[in-house]
């Protein structure tokens, strides 16, 4: 694919400014989401409503850099929600700022750019500009569904002499690709979507499954909503951890089932979760969680929990067929199992999208470009540790290093 690259003249009439108080996060809301409303590229993560919780929830340690028209007052060209991570050196001896996808402080499932259509290619390489200026060392996204976007940042980046790479991203002992994403195309009735997108095999152990057990009244599905959504997501949450706890350790499995609850918890605030969970009589069984993005029309999957004490068979291709057969009947067009390309999701008509993963580092350092000052709070916490662990030579430096910043 050939990208067409702006003239440095059509780059530096574009004005980029950076925004990161909550204050300005408030006064950016007109715009951001009238940008939104404006990009076809636009997922319900990039949105202000969803980005808003992620902020205020993690003071200080993100930023939004807004691109404007200065030839149009008001007319945001781009958005790019970033956030900071402060890492310590061990080779330099110091605190480096780097730089991921805002998104991230809320486990989005996708990230990336927001940008009006018809400039896109100018604004995204006058945010370059403006990044290569800001003290940072290494810069990566994540789970970018914006090829043609991503393809003219990273460009812009590496004519500028920065170390551009493109990663992989294997899990489960590399045996799951996790920047593959599953998504079924939805068609506009259950029955045709069972006739021609599932396998007469797995249709069918479908039908009985459905007879058996829900038509026959031995189990039922409930919904959470409205009030009775926090009762609803602990089920889901006690689910998940009795489910994988074993596997992956107490601490590891409350720190994951942590960022289940954040993500739902963020979309129910702002209307957007689904969380159907199967039960027999009032005990359940298993339970799904899904993030809605009504304007796109897609059911995003984002986790799921089961009794793993459950001798009943089924529970999860009831669980998901229920949710694609209500995801129909809500208008929605497609129904995306998220990262990783784990064999059961083929089973119901699921077809590849791949998302992207790339990372920027700098090949020259400069140390007025390594550190950034809204990473002091974070660099102090990281110093106790120091001091608590008995490091005390890392403590030392790192009190001279942000000593220097700081006068």
């Amino acid at each position: 694919m050939t990208l067409q690259s702006p003239t440095p003249a059509e780059a530096s009439a574009i004005a980029v400014r950076l925004v990161d108080t909550p204050a300005g996060l408030d006064a950016l809301r007109p715009v951001w989401e009238e940008l939104q409303a404006r990009d076809p590229e636009a997922t319900i993560f990039l949105t202000w409503e969803w980005m808003a919780q992620a902020f205020r929830a993690h003071p200080y340690r993100w930023t939004v850099l807004v691109a404007e028209d200065p030839r149009h007052p008001g007319r945001v060209l781009c958005l790019l929600p970033l956030k900071y991570r402060t890492h310590w050196s061990r080779s330099r001896a110091e605190f480096q700022t780097e730089l991921e996808a805002g998104g991230r402080l809320l486990w989005s499932e996708y990230t990336g750019f927001l940008c009006h259509p018809e400039h896109e290619a100018a604004a995204l390489r006058a945010v370059t500009d403006h990044l290569a200026g800001m003290p940072w060392m290494k810069f990566s996204m994540r789970y970018v569904a914006q090829d043609r976007r991503c393809r003219l940042f990273t460009d812009a980046f590496a004519a500028k002499g920065f170390d551009v790479s493109y990663k992989e991203y294997l899990i489960n002992r590399k045996t799951t690709d996790n920047l593959v994403c599953p998504q079924v195309d939805l068609p506009e009735d259950f029955p045709a979507y069972l006739a021609n997108q599932v396998s007469a095999n797995r249709r069918q152990k479908y039908a009985r499954l459905k007879r058996d057990h829900l038509d026959s009244g031995a189990m039922h599905i409930t919904r959470a909503d409205g009030a009775g959504f926090a009762e609803a997501l602990d089920v889901m949450i006690g689910l998940w951890k009795l489910r994988w706890q074993p596997q992956k350790g107490e601490k590891t499995a409350d720190r994951v089932a942590g960022n289940y609850r954040d993500v739902l918890t963020a979309a129910h605030e702002i209307g957007a979760v689904f969380l159907p969970i199967l039960w027999k009589g009032d005990r359940p069984l298993g339970a799904l969680g899904h993030v809605i993005d009504r304007r796109n029309g897609v059911a995003h999957f984002i986790a799921g929990g089961r009794d793993p004490a459950a001798e009943e068979k089924g529970i999860g291709q009831l669980l998901h067929f229920h949710s694609i057969d209500w995801a129909i009947d809500q208008g929605l067009i497609c129904y995306d199992f998220c990262h990783g390309n784990e064999r059961y999701k083929y089973s119901y008509g699921a077809v590849d999208t791949p998302v992207l993963y790339f990372e920027i580092k700098r090949t020259d350092y400069d140390p007025a470009l390594a550190f950034d000052f809204i990473c002091a709070g974070a660099a102090l916490r990281r110093m106790e540790e120091f001091l608590q662990k008995g490091k005390t030579e890392a403590a030392m430096k790192a009190c001279a290093q942000l000593a220097r910043v700081l006068s």
